[in-house]
């Protein structure tokens, strides 16, 4: 009888330690397949920060594009409406000094002048 008991003393312990060692194995396997699909996840994750990246880096090449092509623009627009201006004052001082070189207009501005100058104009502010 005892070595009966002996006997199913051993068996049970040696059931427990299988159970034991089954629920080991178990945890272990669920701790290996957790950390393969965290890493799954970040290597995921890392897919769509690169994606994300790319698209940022795009955007901002476009709008520095854009930028640039603006840029340019005005500064052509800015060119241009500086030459007309600088040709439009080319202009009126041809003419001012076509005018100055114009014996009868010349003559007649020194007569204005003189006549001016000689022409004694009383203020009516002053009584």
């Amino acid at each position: 009888m005892i070595a009966a008991m002996r006997e199913r003393g051993r068996n049970s312990t040696t059931d427990g330690g299988s159970l034991a060692a089954l629920a080991i194995d178990g945890v272990l396997k669920a701790e290996r397949e957790s950390q393969e699909a965290v890493a799954a996840c970040e290597q995921a994750g890392l897919k769509v920060l690169e994606l994300a990246r790319e698209r940022a880096r795009g955007i901002i090449e476009r709008a520095r594009l854009r930028s640039v092509a603006l840029h340019g623009r005005a500064a052509k627009k800015v060119e241009l409406r500086a030459t007309a201006l600088m040709e439009q004052r080319m202009t009126v001082a041809a003419e001012g000094v076509k005018q100055l070189s114009d014996p009868g207009r010349f003559r007649l501005a020194l007569e204005r002048v003189a006549v001016q100058l000689t022409t004694e104009v009383v203020s009516t502010d002053v009584a």
